[in-house]
């Protein structure tokens, strides 16, 4: 049985829902690793969550792994306390803004324990409480998605959702790059990329790196290759980076820079079949551009 609570506060627009099942809060074990599986599990919610707000003539959500960092270490904390709660909510948003602005904020919790398909469970949980449809309905353009699993084989849930004032315009950005890579490759008789969200959450980390050091690099790409290995088996890697300011479309001026160079223009047009992409825009104004490709075995 779930109750939910709605709080609001004035100035931030923060949402707290809270469901509070009737379970024992004795520790348990958590494993620190997140497995493949719980892995594929947040896909599935995020890739249902997005169906239904596609039901509903919504805009998809876009998943960002800072989000889903603080989403995941909560669901830990849930799960080996045994408890359901939202605890450190405050926190988790203070975190997230020191790297993504944002209008408004709300989280969605779950708990569930011996169901065949427990992510068709939570969520069809949320579409059944007025508080919960209502923060995955509502007018959010983020978020981040982490479950947990204690050792008596209950799931944890937590969906943080974010509304940035810069991220539809990047979000748009981002297509634009992805649509005019496969549009380039095309020309050239390749088969298109797959927009993947694990590869995109990588290429993300590293554009913020970026903007936020203000330079362009490579720095950190063995490990950013390593991350995506642990989800996605790869034969082949490689990524392009860009930076440009001022331009109204830096998007295609990205693009056609990749194209004009040799090696770039040699990613654009590998063997690979999966893609992850990401635009970060800094205080100043400029943007910083990652794509990674891989090619999957």
């Amino acid at each position: 049985m779930f109750v939910a609570l709605i709080l609001g506060l004035s100035g931030g627009s923060i949402l707290y829902l809270r469901a509070f099942p009737n379970i024992s809060s004795s520790p348990l074990t958590v494993s620190h690793r997140t497995s493949s599986s719980i892995a594929a599990l947040e896909e599935r919610v995020y890739a249902q969550v997005n169906q239904y707000r596609t039901s509903r003539n919504l805009p998809p959500l876009q998943l960002d792994a800072k989000i889903s960092a603080e989403a995941r270490n909560h669901s830990t904390i849930m799960a080996r306390r045994g408890e359901i709660s939202q605890d450190g909510f405050e926190r988790r948003v203070k975190a997230i803004a020191r790297e993504i602005p944002y209008s408004r904020v709300a989280e969605n919790i779950a708990y569930n324990s011996g169901h065949a398909d427990p992510v068709k469970a939570a969520v069809e949980g949320w579409i059944n409480s007025t508080g919960h449809r209502q923060n995955m309905t509502g007018d959010f353009d983020l978020t981040g998605i982490g479950i947990a699993r204690n050792d008596r084989g209950e799931y944890y849930f937590t969906q943080i959702l974010i509304k940035s004032p810069r991220s539809i315009a990047v979000a748009v950005l981002e297509e634009r790059v992805h649509a005019q890579v496969n549009k380039y490759r095309a020309s050239r008789n390749l088969p298109p990329l797959k927009l993947d969200a694990i590869i995109s959450e990588e290429a993300r980390k590293h554009s913020r790196r970026m903007a936020r050091r203000r330079e362009i690099s490579h720095d950190g790409f063995e490990e950013r290759i390593q991350a995506i290995g642990r989800w996605i088996p790869y034969g082949a890697a490689a990524e392009n980076v860009a930076s440009n300011y001022g331009h109204d479309d830096p998007a295609t001026v990205a693009v056609e820079g990749w194209i004009k160079s040799p090696g770039h223009h040699q990613n654009m047009i590998g063997d690979f079949d999966l893609t992850g992409i990401a635009i970060v825009q800094n205080d100043r104004g400029e943007y910083y551009f990652t794509q990674v490709f891989i090619k999957g075995r």
